[in-house]
C-alpha cells in the first residue's frame, strides 16, 4: 500500500503513567502477519494493570510502549506467505505485543495499525459490529487455553465433522464472565 499510512497510538511512556497519544511508526507485517486498521479495542484487567502495578508485573516490556490486547478492523495489508485473509477483510485478532514472545510495541492494540498474527485473527461477519467484535480475542484466546493446551485440561480438539463422544464430561461452573461466556 502507498504512501505510508499515518499511524498514532496510546503510549504507556513510563510505569504508573497515564497513557499519551502521540505518533507512532507504521510497520508492514512479517511473512505471517497482517497489517489491521483498527476501527474498535477493547480494554481488559491487563491492561489496566500494567499501567497502574509497573514494572512488578511483566517486566520485560520497556518503555514507551503500546499496550491493547483486543482489537476489530480491516486489513490493509499482508504479509508474504498469509493465505487466511486479503486486504479488506473485517477482522478481531489478539495483539500480542504484550506478551514475552511479542513484545514489540507494533504489535500492541491501542493505535491505528495493529500487526496481528494471522493465526491469532478471525474474520467477522458483516452483521457484527467492530465494536460488538472486538470484546473476543483474548477471552477466546484464555478459554482456548484452558480447555485445550497440555499442563490445563487438554481436551481433543473439535472437529468438522464432530467425531463421535467419547464418553468424557466436563462441567464448568462461574463461566459467566467474557472467558466463561
Amino acid at each position: 500500500m502507498s504512501p505510508t499510512p499515518i499511524n498514532k497510538a496510546a503510549w504507556l511512556v513510563a510505569p504508573k503513567t497515564p497513557l499519551v497519544v502521540g505518533p507512532a511508526e507504521y510497520t508492514p507485517p512479517d511473512a505471517k502477519q497482517v497489517v489491521v486498521k483498527n476501527a474498535a479495542v477493547a480494554v481488559n484487567p491487563l491492561d489496566w494493570a500494567k499501567q497502574h502495578v509497573g514494572d512488578k508485573k511483566w517486566e520485560w516490556i520497556t518503555h514507551p510502549f503500546i499496550i491493547g490486547q483486543d482489537i476489530a478492523g480491516e486489513v490493509v495489508e499482508i504479509g508474504s506467505e498469509v493465505t487466511r485473509f486479503k486486504v479488506g477483510d473485517r477482522v478481531i485478532a489478539h495483539a500480542v505485543g504484550f506478551y514475552l514472545y511479542g513484545n514489540r510495541a507494533a504489535e500492541g492494540g491501542f493505535q491505528h495499525y495493529t500487526i496481528a498474527r494471522e493465526h491469532m485473527a478471525s474474520p467477522i461477519p458483516e452483521e457484527l459490529s467492530f465494536a460488538k467484535a472486538c470484546v473476543i480475542p483474548m477471552c477466546c484466546s484464555a478459554a482456548s487455553c484452558a480447555l485445550y493446551q497440555k499442563g490445563y485440561l487438554a481436551l481433543d480438539y473439535p472437529t468438522i465433522p464432530a467425531q463421535p463422544v467419547n464418553g468424557e464430561l466436563i462441567l464448568i461452573t462461574g463461566g459467566s464472565t467474557a472467558v466463561g461466556s
